[in-house]
């Protein structure tokens, strides 16, 4: 009997809890319309060109510091909306209203072989000032699979595994491939190995609540 009593006063309040945090979290959030303005403001434009030319001019160093040369670019270009959430029973405003971030992979050739690339790479990084992070210190030389230091990732053909072509994300703010018509299956047929660098995404503009 008392599990009974127990059950029908319980169920009513999940139901209401559920009500009042599916309210909360619409209300307390921004809307998809919002956020996409706040995206689309002059502020955030001027600070997605400054983020975008940032890394544009990291992965032209490469190219212009290292045997690799640049084939193909890929900008991907994102925001997020604040989501209202619960922490237990305590409803939880977002810090931000909108927040926006990039992330740019660069492809490349290489006129050298995959292992006197990396070598060449790894004396760029120790030059002076060099925006090139990877260095025989940090580097494993028993583990040439790929090099990753301070956000940097760069990977390149192995037989069987190729690097994975490009695709779109479902939800990206923005896709930039630059040149379009380009492909990895071009490239490799044409100049060899394909290097793939991966850049530390950035978050490049932020609206709090």
């Amino acid at each position: 009997m008392k599990i009974l009593v127990l059950r029908a006063v319980t169920w009513p309040l999940l139901v209401m809890f559920n009500l009042v945090a599916r309210v909360w979290t619409l209300v307390g959030s921004t809307s998809r319309y919002t956020a996409r303005r706040l995206a689309d403001s002059d502020t955030a434009q001027q600070a997605r060109e400054s983020a975008e030319a940032r890394l544009r001019a990291i992965a032209h160093a490469y190219a212009e510091r290292t045997p690799l040369v640049l084939r193909l670019l890929v900008v991907e270009d994102h925001y997020n909306r604040g989501m209202a959430d619960w922490d237990l029973f305590n409803p939880v405003r977002p810090a931000y209203r909108v927040s926006c971030w990039m992330r740019l992979t660069a492809y490349y050739s290489s006129p050298l072989s995959p292992d006197e690339t990396i070598t060449e790479i790894l004396a760029a990084g120790e030059q002076a000032l060099s925006s090139i992070p990877f260095t025989h210190d940090n580097t494993h030389e028993d583990n040439r699979d790929e090099l990753t230091h301070a956000g940097h990732t760069l990977t390149w053909d192995h037989p069987g595994s190729p690097v994975p072509a490009p695709a779109q994300p479902a939800h990206a703010y923005r896709f930039v491939c630059e040149p379009p018509a380009a492909s990895l299956g071009g490239v490799r047929r044409r100049y060899g190995t394909v290097f793939a660098l991966d850049l530390p995404s950035v978050d490049y503009y932020r609206v709090p609540r």
